[in-house]
């Protein structure tokens, strides 16, 4: 196995109090529903109209393969605001990409759907990962997804005390469910905040998917990502089985360095937030 390099939780200071607990977690009935975006309209709009005609309280969308353009999109970046601990890049414009592996977190802000999305696509040759902006990705033609659709509790933005980001949180929630619904403090290792979540589930096997931001990544093989802002998002095969949690992750850095792996435990502290959905299988 890799040996773990630990990043000093002292490069990331975040302006408010840190989280009493690890993370936020709501339990519910999860499935799979797999359904169509409708193109001509932007990926916000899109997503909105499936949520409606799924009617579930919350869920997540896997967009691989999904073709768009134009699409806007940032890339992490530090902050020069002298309160928020990172920030994102300028805006970047594309005019036609397909989408390798990307998800979508969908829940509620101010009462009406709002999503966070990170992928990887291609653009005329060249891979990019970010964070795309939903209100500005316009989909040129109906895609197929797939919908990890979740009730009895939601993915909810508000202000986060901590970090002073208005972001997803994991409200409501049920004594016990398939599924439940994760967002991760900042400086909680994420390998080990979930596979505690989990293992109190009491779930056997179950899939992971979400996204997020590390301060830098150490993975079982391969060179990590030394940068402590990034920008994230669990790949295909991320699984809880007999009691070991398998996370791979695809980073960004603010220099478009990219990285990707099997996390290490111990090795991959939460910058801003992490949203994730489990589903026992």
């Amino acid at each position: 196995m890799a040996r773990c390099r630990r990043m000093s939780r002292d490069v990331i200071r975040h302006p408010g109090p840190a989280a009493a607990d690890p993370c936020l977690v709501a339990m519910g009935q999860g499935r799979v529903v797999r359904a169509t975006l409708t193109g001509g309209q932007s990926l916000m709009a899109a997503v909105s109209d499936l949520m409606d005609r799924t009617g579930c309280d919350s869920g997540v969308i896997v967009v691989d393969g999904l073709t768009m353009g134009p699409y806007d999109y940032v890339m992490p970046g530090p902050s020069d605001d002298g309160i928020h601990a990172a920030w994102y890049s300028a805006t970047h414009h594309g005019d036609h990409a397909q989408i390798r592996q990307g998800s979508a977190i969908v829940g509620r802000r101010d009462g009406a759907w709002w999503l966070h999305c990170h992928a990887i696509w291609e653009d005329a040759g060249a891979v990019k990962c970010g964070h795309l902006l939903p209100d500005d990705v316009t989909l040129p033609a109906d895609c197929a997804v797939v919908l990890y659709a979740f009730d009895g509790g939601r993915f909810e933005v508000s202000m986060n005390a901590e970090t002073l980001f208005p972001i997803f949180h994991a409200t409501g929630g049920e004594a016990s469910g398939n599924a439940m619904i994760v967002k991760v403090n900042p400086h909680h290792d994420i390998h080990a905040t979930l596979s505690d979540a989990i293992r109190q589930a009491g779930f056997d096997r179950a899939r992971v998917v979400g996204i997020g931001s590390l301060i830098g990544a150490q993975f079982e093989s391969g060179p990590p990502m030394l940068a402590p802002i990034s920008e994230v998002l669990l790949l295909s095969g991320a699984v809880w089985q007999n009691g070991v949690l398998r996370l791979p992750m695809y980073c960004v850095d603010p220099d478009d360095g990219q990285f990707s792996g099997d996390i290490l435990p111990g090795g991959a502290p939460v910058l801003i937030t992490f949203e994730a959905l489990v589903i026992a299988e």
